[in-house]
């Protein structure tokens, strides 16, 4: 890379960094603070990277990349820790400071070790630096992918903090510097706790109720079905709107399980092609009603034992194929098949000939309460919990999942499953795209 062009990067990380400020203060979203924080940390590398391989008479010019690194931290409104191999940290900014309660002066050149926990003044610091002493992390970005997203709870002191590692590598290809951004979500994750918490107790009181009024409107749509006819069809009208209202009540208490890292599986060893085949005949009259297709076509390979909870995973299924079936044209189509992956995977497919999503909008399909403008028109009654449901789940079962989708072509969802037990994770993890 040219210096001319080295200098054009290193304008975009400052004016970067400026607007990591207005969001700040505007409260832009998360998704906004790790693309400007990613052009930050990309001018630092060339900062950095480059500073350390310039020579001034044979000596590294180790002075003027400090000022240059310290002139960039001091224009980000996230805390940033820089710290080499043997962690010793070289760089703390003022929000780092804040978020540490520690004076720079009292941290830089010294070496984070381990054992520092035991002095309560640097616990957090060494918590946020070994993730692994800390009483919670979760994984938001995958395993041995750079950057590495996490979010870490500590306790004592009580913080809740999403972090951004990377590294910067030397000519030679070593690591010189690792670098953290750091983002105390202390106060918004109180405030989102309070509201699930909200919203669990009002789903909960609601869920009694809404089953009552289901059982009596079948009760009355029964009698009157050989009497009164018109009793019978607003009845019948009644209680599919209850029904929803029940369904958007389960939906938020799933959620608030999941969240809560307690929505509970029982894996086992299954069948697969046998479990497709069970949750494409629930949905068969759903096809019919709607006067779309449904088929599964078997590969020619004898079906695979995968570990999975068939309530779960069938309800992650059920969700992609009943999209699927709604958001397709009239006369269409949906079609189900299984492939194996190069790795120790086998990968699902469920293609529709729908509307498809729009290009704009594809990369927020997964958040929660978020439909796409055209699936609203096509189906108002949607909740927009579905595919966050679902990816939480196969991430639950050690697969992955995404999709392709062409707007009035249609939309292939796929995921994949492990066929070795060892793959799935041991334990319940939230997974979200909320800084993704």
């Amino acid at each position: 890379m040219t210096e001319k062009t080295k200098k054009l990067v290193v304008s975009v990380a400052f004016f970067a960094g400026a607007l990591c400020v207005v969001f700040d203060l505007f409260n832009v979203s998360g998704g906004v603070f790790l693309f400007t924080a990613s052009l930050f940390i990309f001018g630092l590398l060339l900062f950095l990277g480059g500073s350390k391989n310039r020579q001034r008479g044979g000596v590294v010019a180790e002075k003027d990349a400090e000022r240059k690194l310290t002139a960039l931290m001091q224009s980000v409104q996230e805390g940033i820790v820089v710290y080499d191999y043997q962690f010793r940290v070289v760089g703390f900014n003022p929000v780092a400071e804040e978020i540490f309660n520690l004076e720079a002066a009292s941290v830089i050149g010294k070496v984070i070790e381990p054992r520092l926990a035991e002095n309560k003044k640097f616990r957090k610091l060494v918590q946020i630096i070994f993730p692994s002493l800390a009483s919670s992390v979760v994984q938001i970005s995958g395993a041995n992918k750079w950057p590495q997203k996490i979010r870490i709870i500590t306790e004592d002191p009580s913080a809740r903090l999403f972090t951004v590692l990377d590294r910067v590598f030397g000519a030679d290809g070593k690591v010189l510097y690792f670098f953290k951004s750091v983002r105390d979500e202390t106060r918004e994750q109180e405030i989102l706790e309070s509201k699930t918490e909200f919203i669990n107790t009002a789903a909960h009181q609601l869920r009694t109720p809404l089953t009552a009024v289901n059982w009596a409107l079948e009760n009355i749509r029964s009698l009157a079905e050989t009497t009164s006819p018109e009793i019978a069809e607003t009845a019948e009208e009644a209680l599919r709107t209850s029904e929803r209202a029940l369904k958007i009540t389960n939906d938020l208490l799933d959620v608030a399980k999941i969240e809560e890292g307690r929505f509970g599986y029982e894996l086992k060893e299954e069948k697969l092609f046998s479990f497709i085949d069970e949750v494409v005949g629930t949905l068969a009259p759903v096809a019919k009603q709607y006067g779309s297709s449904l088929s599964f076509s078997r590969p020619n390979f004898q079906d695979v034992t995968v570990r999975i909870d068939k309530s779960r995973l069938g309800l992650a299924l059920y969700n992609l194929i009943d999209n699927a079936i709604k958001y397709n044209l009239k006369n269409g189509s949906v079609e189900i098949w299984v492939e194996k992956t190069e790795k120790d995977f086998v990968k699902i497919s469920v293609r529709d000939s729908g509307a498809g999503i729009p290009p704009e909008e594809q990369q927020k399909i997964f958040k929660k309460f978020y439909r796409a403008s055209n699936a609203a028109e096509l189906q108002p009654n949607g909740n927009g919990l579905g595919l966050f449901i679902t990816r939480n789940i196969i991430k639950r079962h050690g697969g992955d999942i995404g999709f392709e989708s062409q707007l009035n072509r249609g939309t292939t969802f796929w995921f994949t499953l492990p066929l070795s037990s060892s793959l799935v994770p041991e334990k319940e993890s939230v997974f979200e795209d909320s800084y993704i």
